[in-house]
Parts: structure tokens; C-alpha cells; sequence
């Protein structure tokens, strides 16, 4: 049995609204301390469940660090690091919000922790910790709610995510099916783990956008973007939320290597429910209704969405040879082993014509389906090394560490990521990766 405890059942968070949204006024927050720190709210609102009443001004709420950290989706067992979480929420001193609230509190002014320690208790380090007594009295019977899943929130990666998920889990169930509705500058505020100022502009290209894919790949809900405008100038900004249907819920709970196996070899052919998406992907490639059609009958959704997706994202890559036939690559992304045979079956598919044996439009389709393969064997790759135990996913960074040092590419930003077990920036995972798959066939029993 797996001693990850986010693959255990567990009871919703009723997150009060006055917390969804946190606004730095001094120092910021990371992605991991911000997840970190919804796991201690959980955390204490179920210890309060069950002991029936707010406890004691001098309680310490309590739990085994080691949990809470997997909770939080962090692999890291450093106790130093987890110090560095806490003390951000020691030093961060912020300004809670519930947007849109026309009952109850709208702005409260005070520290995500009043206190924090560990302690060790028969080999096992505790983390503990105490809320503002506000806090406590709305975690026990909070007057207005949002639900949240634990496993659904370690999934999100960037703060920008996380800040926005909070926000718009909020209006999942909401028959508006928008949030709230507020100035760009407020959203720079909310979305950003920073108190710098910036511009809606550079927030919305750097982060927002990116945020807004993480969220509708990975959690339960998806969210669209909507800018108010006077002229060109955006003035207002709001998000379009609706829950996704249970069958996509269950692929944004699965990795990319389970994406890539499990679409057109089981998954069903897509029903007229999943139309809708599956002609959304296909918008700008220049497929025929004909086409989705028979390609909706051979794949599952999941599958013929993605590879939609990743079509049109190649598409418009001005920096390799335009794809000189959109239907030809999406079938090489769907079945790289055969694209000629199933091109026939697609109704509209160009017949297949005598032609050199070297033809520069054929060896487009080959290098942009090699491209779809290599890069499914990455997402692969990234998933395998994910669920590494982290002993053994730290053993890879350290040898990897030692790699990039004799290659002098070990700044101390990366030596810093290695020290703290992140291997998520692009050079880590990128290198992490390469280091993978050639020792994998070794790893590999014969």
C-alpha cells in the first residue's frame, strides 16, 4: 500500500472565504508554502471537528511534518526548508479579502501564523503551530465557505495558479458561472506572490495565461479569461468558472504518461457530450466535420483533444518548418507507427500519391512526428521521475548536480534548487530528463 496520504480518501477543506485571497503588503510567499499552509488550515479544522470547540488560546495544533509536506505535493523531507515555509508565513503579514461578500467579514488585516515550531516525539518530527484566534473561530464554523480538495491543489505547480484556483473554486457552483468583478490592478495584487507593482499587461502574458492552462489541465474546474474594456483600455477583469464533466476530472488526475496510454486503446470513441470540446481543439486547423467525426468514432476524447491541442500549438511555431498538412500530423500524433493506413479511413484525407522516394514534405512529417514522440517520451519521463521515491529522485538530482558542475553550468540558483530538491526549472528537468532515460535501459531488468 502507498504511503502517500493524497492517495487516501480525505474529507473537503471548508476554506472561509475570507482567506481565498491573499494580498502581500511586505514580504512574498513560494508556490509550495502557500499549498503548505491551506494543509495546516485543513489540518486544524478537522483536529477542531473533532474535538467539538475551539481550543485553548495556548493550544498548538499539531501533525507529522513528513505528512504534511506530501500533502502540500513537496517531495522535500529537509527540515530547513520546511523552515523556510513557516517563517514565510511568520513574516508574511497580509490582507485577507472575501470578494463579492454581501454578508459576513470582507477585510481582515493580520499574519498567517501566530506561532510555529517542530518537535520531535519518538523519532518523528512534528510540525506545530497556532492561528490568529479570528482564524480559528472561522475554521471551525466559517460562516462562508468554499470546498477544496487537498489532492487537486498539490497538483497546481505555479503560485499564479493557486492564487487563481482559490478564487474561482469559489464560483464553481455559482449560477453566474463568473467571479467577482475587479480591477486589473487588484488582480496583479491577488494572483501575485510578490507585492511589486506591475502592469495587468505583463502579469496576464507571464503568468495569468499559464496559470489559467494549469487549472483547467489539473484540477476540477476550467476557467476563461474576461477583460472589460473602454476603448482598448482593459479597465475590469473577471473569470469565467465551470466544473468539468467526471470523466475529464478523472484525466487531469492521471500524468502524462497515463494520458499517453490510456486514449484510443479502451478510452471509447468520444460521445456527442465531448463534440463540443473536441471541435474547440480543432478550431483554426481546417478539419472538416467529416473528419472529427471519424476521428471522434476511433479515439477517445482525451486522446484526439490532446493531440488537437498539441497540432495546433505546432501549428504556430514559427521557429521549425511550417506543417504543410495539419491532418497528416494530427494522425502521426494519434498513431506515429501509421499514419498512411489510418489517413485512408478519415473521410476528406487526401488519397495517397506515387512519389520520390525523398520528398522534402514527407521528411517534414517524419522530423514533426518524430518531434510528437520525443516529446511524449519526455512528458513520460517526467512523470516516471515524479513518482520516484524521493530518496531516489534526490540520489538522480545529487548526481545530476555533480554532472552540471564538471560541464560549469552549476550557478547558484541551480545549486540552490538541488539543495532544496526542486528539479522543476526548465535546465533541471530538462537535464533531469536526459540523465533518466539513459540509465533507464540499465535500470531495466533484462
Amino acid at each position: 500500500m502507498s504511503d502517500d496520504p493524497l492517495n487516501a480518501s480525505l474529507p473537503a477543506l471548508r476554506k472561509p472565504n475570507e482567506v481565498l485571497v491573499m494580498i502581500s503588503k511586505d514580504k512574498g510567499m513560494t508556490a509550495v508554502a502557500r499549498k503548505l499552509y491551506t494543509v495546516l488550515l485543513w489540518e486544524a479544522q478537522q483536529q477542531m471537528k473533532a474535538l467539538g470547540r475551539v481550543p485553548e488560546a495556548t493550544h498548538l495544533f499539531e501533525m507529522p511534518l513528513r505528512r504534511a509536506l506530501l500533502l502540500a505535493g513537496s517531495s522535500t523531507e529537509s527540515r530547513t526548508i520546511a523552515q523556510g515555509y513557516l517563517r514565510e508565513m511568520r513574516k508574511m503579514a497580509i490582507s485577507w479579502e472575501a470578494p463579492g461578500t454581501t454578508n459576513g467579514p470582507e477585510w481582515r488585516d493580520m499574519a498567517l501564523l501566530s506561532q510555529a515550531a517542530f518537535e520531535m516525539r519518538h523519532g518523528e518530527r512534528l510540525v506545530q503551530w497556532a492561528f490568529p484566534p479570528d482564524l480559528v473561530k472561522a475554521l471551525l464554523d466559517p460562516k462562508l465557505w468554499t470546498l477544496q480538495d487537498l489532492p487537486i491543489l498539490a497538483r497546481l505547480e505555479s503560485y499564479g495558479a493557486i492564487a487563481l484556483y482559490d478564487i474561482c473554486s469559489r464560483y464553481k457552483n455559482n449560477p453566474s458561472g463568473v467571479t467577482n468583478r475587479a480591477a486589473p490592478d487588484w488582480w496583479v495584487s491577488a494572483l501575485s506572490s510578490s507585492p511589486k507593482k506591475r502592469e495587468w499587461r505583463k502579469v496576464k502574458n507571464e503568468a495569468v495565461m499559464a496559470a489559467m492552462a494549469e487549472i483547467n489541465e489539473k484540477s476540477d474546474i476550467e476557467v476563461e479569461l474576461l477583460e472589460h474594456r473602454q476603448g482598448r483600455a482593459v479597465t475590469e477583469v473577471q473569470f469565467a468558472v465551470r466544473k468539468k464533466r467526471q470523466d475529464r476530472q478523472a484525466g487531469a488526475a492521471v500524468g502524462p504518461a497515463a494520458v499517453a496510454q490510456g486514449a484510443g486503446d479502451g478510452g471509447g470513441p468520444v460521445s456527442g457530450a465531448g463534440q463540443g470540446a473536441v471541435r474547440a481543439a480543432a478550431s483554426g486547423l481546417g478539419l472538416s466535420d467529416a473528419q472529427l467525426e471519424a476521428l471522434s468514432g476511433q479515439y477517445s476524447e482525451e486522446r484526439l483533444v490532446r493531440a488537437l491541442l498539441d497540432t495546433r500549438a505546432r501549428t504556430q511555431r514559427a521557429d521549425l518548418a511550417p506543417v504543410r498538412n495539419q491532418l497528416m500530423y494530427l494522425m502521426s500524433l494519434l498513431d506515429p507507427r501509421a499514419p498512411d493506413p489510418l489517413m485512408r479511413e478519415v473521410p476528406g484525407a487526401a488519397a495517397p500519391v506515387p512519389r520520390p522516394a525523398v520528398a522534402p514534405a514527407q521528411d517534414t512529417i517524419r522530423e514533426d512526428a518524430s518531434e510528437a514522440m520525443r516529446r511524449e517520451r519526455f512528458d513520460q519521463a517526467v512523470a516516471e521521475i515524479a513518482h520516484l521515491p524521493a530518496e531516489v529522485r534526490g540520489q538522480l538530482l545529487q548526481k545530476l548536480a555533480a554532472q552540471l558542475k564538471e560541464k560549469g553550468l552549476l550557478t547558484p540558483s541551480i545549486a540552490k534548487r538541488v539543495r532544496e530538491g526542486d528539479w522543476t526549472s526548465p535546465l533541471l528537468k530538462a537535464e533531469m530528463v536526459k540523465m533518466f532515460l539513459a540509465e533507464a535501459p540499465s535500470a531495466s531488468p533484462a
